[in-house]
């Protein structure tokens, strides 16, 4: 039972360190390091949800590099694909994106995830309807909640 409470008193010590208090653990409900609460009408501190998008490639664009082992040479796709790079990085810098990737390898899903936040899943819908090659259909995107239990600030250089 002591050893219990200690690795509970060292877990909440640690996250005290990241800047998350005990509500905060799970869906990081409360103000970030350095940041303003956002405040709703009624005046209680208000955190936007957090919600993944999985992307995944169309498929006859797939299928094409696969076979050929060279991206297809569709000036349409690649145009959106262009589009979706800065609209991303302007939903990153607008402080809404969390995290983005690719998986690896040659999977016949080949999907992508990104993790962002948006006030309501309806807010999430059309943040991700928004993305240029979510509307040029080159992705196929859904949209589902997703809580946020931390982040780490690990890939961060240091100076």
């Amino acid at each position: 039972m002591k050893r219990r409470k200690f690795r509970i008193a060292i877990w909440t010590a640690c996250l005290g360190v990241l800047g998350f208090s005990r509500p905060q653990f799970h869906g990081l409900s409360g103000p970030e390091r350095g940041e303003a609460s956002p405040v709703r009408a009624s005046g209680r501190a208000h955190k936007p949800e957090s919600y993944i998008v999985l992307l995944r490639l169309r498929h006859d664009l797939f299928l094409r590099w696969k076979e050929s082992g060279k991206w297809p040479d569709d000036k349409e796709a690649n145009a959106a694909l262009g589009g979706h790079g800065q609209y991303w990085a302007k939903q990153r810098q607008e402080g809404r994106a969390i995290l983005a990737g690719g998986m690896k390898g040659d999977y016949w899903d080949n999907v992508a995830l990104i993790i962002f936040q948006a006030e309501s899943e309806e807010e999430a819908q059309a943040i991700v309807k928004a993305d240029p090659a979510v509307k040029a259909y080159v992705f196929q995107a859904q949209v589902r909640p997703f809580d946020v239990s931390f982040v780490t600030d690990k890939s961060t250089p240091k100076p």
